[in-house]
């Protein structure tokens, strides 16, 4: 019999789902929600009960047998630091995510989303690879203030999936090799590098900084973020706002839809200016870890759909190809690696992780 896995991930207006059948996926809907949905709603956390009931709605409308479903699994969520792997929801995680130990934001939904699903269920719910994953050297995690920390908070799940999918492809362990890895995603980049199987430096992609995304800010200017809190009188909920989700291509185009933006840059000027500083941004990110990685590169790994422009690929490949060769993934293989790593748990290939 087939193991059938439910996989859950969260945007802010939109809630993605799939269901696979051992390796294959067999059904797939993006829920979209509108501002309307959550007018009344005035954090994350309490768009939990409508998002659930739209999942199971949807399936209910699609005539999908919630029964048989065998396991629930999300990307993790913006956690305490932790080792990479495959995590049990426990109500430990459901505080913290809760909580917000990590910060807010709705990558955290996901989770509790699948807790709740597979609790009604009766069956047992995973993350993959939370956010959070810290294999940082000293060095790397190092601040230059005692009252803060840089945090590790990236696309870890696609990171550590597409960097193992590349080294099998070419005959090698992830182990073994030196990997830049670059994942633009729906709001924020991140740019990490892998020495032989570990992510020992990567930038704060979540409300941190590095390169601009395309809702997010990236680096802000401290004293400019200072001005704006006590000349301003910015309050939290609107830097928050700022930062995760009013800043670039929002900002001056004024859309939340990264297919407008594509649309939109073959004939306007503005953004063509925005996406070329960008893919400079990113470069410069990527050329960074030259130096973390001892000149020594094996690879370069761009991931993300922007990279099916032709023009924002040339933008950034055109600075950095002198540095290592190029492998691109410009499709969404998010689904594929929570089913990767499920499927290697029921196989007995790795164990499952406690979060602790």
């Amino acid at each position: 019999m087939p193991t059938i896995i439910l996989c859950i991930n969260t945007e802010v207006f939109c809630t993605k789902i799939a269901i696979s059948e051992d390796e294959k996926i067999v059904y797939q809907c993006d829920i979209d929600h509108s501002k309307e949905d959550f007018v009344m709603i005035d954090n994350i956390m309490e768009q939990l009960p409508f998002r659930r009931d739209a999942i199971m709605n949807q399936l209910h409308y699609d005539v999908v047998d919630v029964k048989s479903i065998q396991y629930v699994v999300a990307e993790g969520g913006l956690l305490k630091p932790c080792e990479t792997g495959v995590y049990e929801i426990d109500k430990t995680m459901v505080g913290d995510l809760i909580d917000g130990i990590g910060g807010d934001d709705i990558i955290n939904m996901a989770a509790l989303l699948a807790f709740t699903i597979a609790n009604s269920l009766r069956i047992k719910s995973f993350v993959v690879d939370p956010a959070s994953v810290d294999e940082r050297s000293e060095l790397a995690s190092f601040y230059s203030h005692p009252i803060t920390k840089k945090k590790s908070l990236f696309h870890a799940m696609i990171n550590k999936y597409l960097s193992r999918q590349y080294a099998r492809s070419v005959n090698k362990n992830y182990e073994d090799i030196n990997i830049v890895f670059c994942h633009v995603g729906d709001r924020n980049v991140s740019v990490a590098a892998h020495r032989h199987g570990s992510v020992v430096d990567v930038n704060q992609a979540y409300m941190g900084y590095g390169p601009m995304g395309f809702f997010e800010t990236g680096t802000l200017p401290v004293s400019n973020v200072v001005d704006m809190l006590f000349k301003k009188h910015y309050t939290k909920t609107e830097m928050l706002n700022l930062i995760k989700r009013d800043a670039t291509f929002h900002s001056y185009i004024v859309t939340n839809s990264v297919d407008e933006i594509m649309e939109s840059s073959k004939n306007n000027n503005k953004t063509k200016t925005i996406m070329e500083a960008m893919a400079y941004q990113i470069a410069k990110e990527i050329a960074s870890h030259y130096v973390t990685l001892d000149g020594k590169i094996d690879v370069i790994i761009l991931s993300g759909k922007i990279f099916d422009n032709k023009r924002f690929f040339k933008y950034l490949s055109k600075r950095i190809e002198s540095l290592a060769k190029i492998e691109c993934y410009p499709n969404d293989y998010t689904f594929e690696a929570m089913i990767y790593n499920v499927l290697k748990v029921v196989n007995g290939e790795i164990v499952i992780k406690k979060y602790v």
